[in-house]
């Protein structure tokens, strides 16, 4: 019998499980997938959650992995036009990163069981266990264990934690459904190539299209391009050309450097970009990370809300789990109120984002700002969910 079981062991469910384990609750932490493992990502995260992973301890560990720290960001809104800052500090944070997730879901799985959760990996969830209306626990298949078994298993548990992703098997089982479907509107791809000079982050945006190009792991860049999502299916068709050629028209200086050889692996992404808020607390289960809400990754913003959601009820499930079920399912209720309370706004700016709305309103202010570093990087932070519109507007003047 456990406290909790999370199934989904990336940032979401791996950051709350670390949490959890550190106050002493009796974790199980499950996923299909073995680590170190790659995901589909931006890969970058805001500084106010490179604070967060400094708070648990782990930014020196990841710095030191070779992922470079990243405290310049320069935005090509047009072809005159180009806004240089600093990315919009969260308390005394000032840069943001960009990590391999082969590195990063690693650390903090590593850390989650060093705090003393139970890793299965290699377990895929077949269904939740019920009990009066109440979800209790879970069967897994073919997970191998501690002694190196595998098979069918179930455990039970006071809750169970859905950080299963966009398709989440945990929200199929419970009939978690859509409370606000804002639809899909971008695709986006990206490689990684060494030998681009180090300028930080790097934005480029017009034509119909977005480039971006950062430093990773491994004296590595991504550069990634994203589309709107009607070009999906024929940008699939012939990935690297259209991927070359969106480079070479939005940022030619970049696209010097994409040589075959510079390049390390193949170009991947994905169309599977749709902007929704699902139901996410019941009895016994709760959903956090993309499994309870997702936003286009225009703003890159998913990694940063997996690690909020993570403290969230982390700081409040210690003492409902010793208090009881109704207490369980209170504190749950309670981590969603405040979730949608105070994502609302970033959430819906991320959609118009990926809509491609405010360009032509949002030009003329950019070139106002461009002198003003201090604006520059609060624009900055609209993207991070830390500034709203109005607040940019009212700043600006």
């Amino acid at each position: 019998m456990y406290d909790v079981i999370i199934v989904g062991a990336r940032c979401a469910g791996a950051a709350t499980a670390l949490l959890l384990a550190r106050q002493g609750v009796r974790v199980l932490l499950a996923d299909r997938t073995t680590f170190p493992s790659d995901t589909v990502s931006t890969h970058l995260l805001h500084p106010a959650g490179v604070a967060r992973l400094r708070e648990w301890n782990l930014l020196e560990p990841l710095l030191a992995t070779g992922c470079p720290p990243l405290d310049a960001i320069s935005y090509h809104a047009a072809e005159d036009l180009v806004l240089r800052g600093a990315p919009y500090a969260y308390e005394d944070v000032t840069i943001s990163v960009a990590p391999r997730r082969t590195v990063l879901d690693a650390l903090l799985v590593e850390a989650a069981v060093a705090a003393g959760a139970e890793l299965r990996e290699g377990a895929s969830l077949r269904n939740v266990l019920w009990e009066d209306g109440r979800v209790v626990g879970a069967e897994f298949g073919s997970g191998a264990d501690s002694s190196g078994g595998s098979g069918v298993f179930t455990e039970r548990a006071s809750l169970v934690i859905g950080a299963d992703g966009r398709h989440s098997t945990v929200a199929r089982e419970v009939g978690a459904k859509l409370v606000r479907d804002a639809g899909t509107f971008g695709c986006q791809f990206y490689g990684y190539w060494s030998g681009l000079p180090d300028e930080g982050t790097q934005i480029f945006i017009g034509g119909g299209q977005a480039v971006l190009a950062y430093p990773t792991h491994d004296r590595h860049h991504l550069v990634l391009v994203g589309w709107p999502h009607a070009r999906f299916a024929e940008v699939k068709q012939d990935i690297d050309r259209h991927f070359l050629a969106a480079v070479a028209t939005s940022a030619p200086a970049v696209r010097e450097h994409l040589t075959d050889d510079a390049r390390s692996e193949r170009i991947t992404g994905s169309g599977d970009l749709a902007n929704y808020v699902r139901e996410s607390s019941g009895p016994g289960w709760v959903l956090v990370g993309d499994a309870a809400m997702a936003k286009d990754a225009v703003t890159a913003q998913g990694i940063g809300d997996a690690f909020s959601q993570a403290q969230s009820l982390a700081e409040r499930l210690p003492a409902a789990l010793a208090a009881g079920p109704r207490a369980v399912d209170a504190s749950t209720a309670a981590h969603v109120a405040d979730r949608d309370r105070d994502g609302a706004t970033a959430f819906e700016t991320t959609v118009a984002f990926a809509m491609g709305g405010n360009s032509s309103e949002l030009l003329p202010v950019l070139r106002a700002i461009a002198d003003r570093p201090d604006l520059v990087s609060m624009f900055y932070g609209i993207y991070a969910g830390r500034v709203t519109m109005d607040e940019f507007a009212a700043a600006v003047g």
